[in-house]
């Protein structure tokens, strides 16, 4: 779970996501919702119906490149940092971005 966000930041989520009595199930693949819950199939291959009134799909993202596609070439330099490249938090985009500054 969470294995792009960086060590200090995962813990306190993982962590308030229990305490808040979020259900994660990494390793299953989700058929479908149905008026019943969410149909799944789980590590063994068998399938389940998760009862549910809401549902929260958390299956990553990809960076946005378009802006940054849109200059190469048109100014000096360019970097691509924080979520651009990867997910990450605050603290690590601007350290990226003090890096980036420094080249």
């Amino acid at each position: 779970m969470a294995t792009g966000i960086s060590v200090p930041l995962k813990a306190p989520l993982l962590q308030r996501l229990e305490t808040m009595g979020v259900t994660l199930r990494p390793g299953v693949k989700y058929e479908e919702l149905t008026d019943r819950g969410l149909v799944i199939t789980n590590e063994k291959g068998e399938k389940q119906i998760i009862a549910a009134d809401s549902v929260v799909l958390a299956a990553g993202g990809m960076p946005r490149i378009e802006l940054f596609e849109s200059l190469q070439g048109r100014v000096p330099e360019i970097h691509r940092i924080g979520d651009c490249l990867e997910p990450g938090g605050i603290r690590e985009a601007i350290l990226a971005g003090a890096r980036a500054g420094l080249l």
